[in-house]
């Protein structure tokens, strides 16, 4: 019986140690956290905007966290990174900082806020954005300029359309007073007149990445191609041998393809086509361009008379023949008719586009002519007895 007890009394003190023991245990892991000290979290950033620029990006930021002194950022999977300061500042400011010299890429950037310390980190904000360079660069091009021509007291530039990402373009030129004026173009402009320009003009397109870009990339200057209006006072009728002068009566004489009227018209008759008739500029210049208008009474346009298509040849030197010896081709040209009705049905806008002319371009590589052949090759009726041209203006090099 007493062994018994004896027994009892020896397991007892046993738990009691192994108790003890455990409890020792857990005071140390808790005295060990004691010692080091609570976590401390640094709040991260509220928002981030990343804005892009040319090998470069600027940061836009909000910070609310009092503790937030440093703040990391992190891009390339963490193999490069920088760190600044965050200043003290209200917590509804914004703050501001350039990374530099980051090569054209689409970044994702990881941001963390730290205390002035560097021992209080905050969770990661993600973030993306771009930089810009010689990809984007190459990519460019000039807004089109579909004329620029010379009058007497301006120079009007007439714009082809927006360019993507396009904000504008600059113009460069020395007015009458002989200063230097630089003169922005909003892409939304469809039409510029200067009224001071002497000499020639210079122009480039300023483009932005995204809207939000920090930086504006340019395309080179370019010269402007100015054309001016050829003097109709000085256009004559004239014939080389093998192409007669015909005409339907003298009400509808050739002179009347230059007469600065749209209420009267040139009518030849034909017998076939091709036909051609001739005339003379009376001065021998470098063309650029002519607008061309048909006969505009109703019951004609886009129908009976009316040219549909035609080539254009020139000559600097009356010695030319019928079989197109001594003329060089200016263009092969086709007369459009906007809403594609059949002949004999005509929209609003056909006749609108008709009414204000079309414009057509002479060969670049053409050179300077005197002598002009018209050749109609096709009529919008199909009937191959008349040929009507309303008038023709020439442009020249400037």
């Amino acid at each position: 019986m007493k062994s018994k007890s004896i027994y009892k009394l020896v397991n007892l003190c046993f738990l009691l140690v192994v108790f003890f023991s455990s409890c020792s245990k857990m005071n140390d892991k808790h005295d060990e956290y004691l010692q080091r000290g609570e976590t401390i979290y640094v709040g991260k950033p509220d928002s981030v905007k990343v804005l892009a620029g040319k090998e470069r990006v600027k940061f836009r930021f909000w910070s609310s966290d009092p503790k937030a002194a440093k703040l990391a950022v992190y891009w390339l999977s963490r193999t490069d990174s920088v760190i600044v300061d965050i200043p003290a500042h209200l917590a509804k400011d914004s703050l501001e900082f350039i990374i530099p010299n980051l090569p054209e890429y689409n970044y994702s950037f990881e941001l963390v806020s730290m205390n002035k310390d560097f021992k209080n980190r905050s969770v990661t904000f993600q973030a993306n954005g771009s930089s810009y360079g010689e990809k984007f660069q190459s990519s460019l091009v000039n807004r089109v300029i579909e004329s620029s021509i010379k009058y007497p007291a301006y120079l009007e530039i007439k714009w082809l359309g927006a360019v993507e990402k396009g904000i504008g373009s600059e113009l460069k030129y020395v007015n009458t007073l002989g200063k230097n004026v630089t003169l922005f173009v909003p892409m939304t402009e469809k039409i510029t007149t200067i009224t001071d320009l002497v000499g020639g003009i210079n122009y480039r397109t300023s483009f932005l990445p995204t809207l939000t870009s920090i930086d504006t990339f340019y395309t080179v200057y370019k010269q402007v191609p100015i054309e001016s209006l050829m003097d109709k006072t000085m256009f004559k009728r004239w014939n080389p041998t093998g192409i007669p002068y015909s005409q339907l009566s003298a009400t509808y004489a050739i002179e009347k393809l230059w007469d600065n009227s749209l209420d009267a018209w040139f009518i030849t008759n034909t017998t076939a086509f091709p036909h051609s008739f001739t005339f003379d500029l009376g001065q021998t210049k470098k063309l650029t361009s002519f607008k061309h208008w048909q006969r505009l009474t109703i019951t004609v346009l886009y129908r009976i008379q009316n040219v549909k298509k035609f080539e254009l040849w020139g000559s600097a030197t009356p010695n030319v023949t019928a079989d197109f010896a001594g003329w060089v081709k200016l263009g092969d040209y086709a007369s459009v008719k906007p809403s594609g009705l059949p002949v004999g049905t005509e929209s609003t806008d056909d006749i609108n586009f008709a009414t204000a002319g079309e414009n057509f371009r002479i060969y670049p590589t053409a050179p300077p002519v005197r002598y002009i052949r018209y050749v109609v090759t096709e009529a919008w009726s199909g009937l191959q007895t008349v040929a009507a041209v309303g008038e023709m203006t020439f442009y020249e090099e400037y």
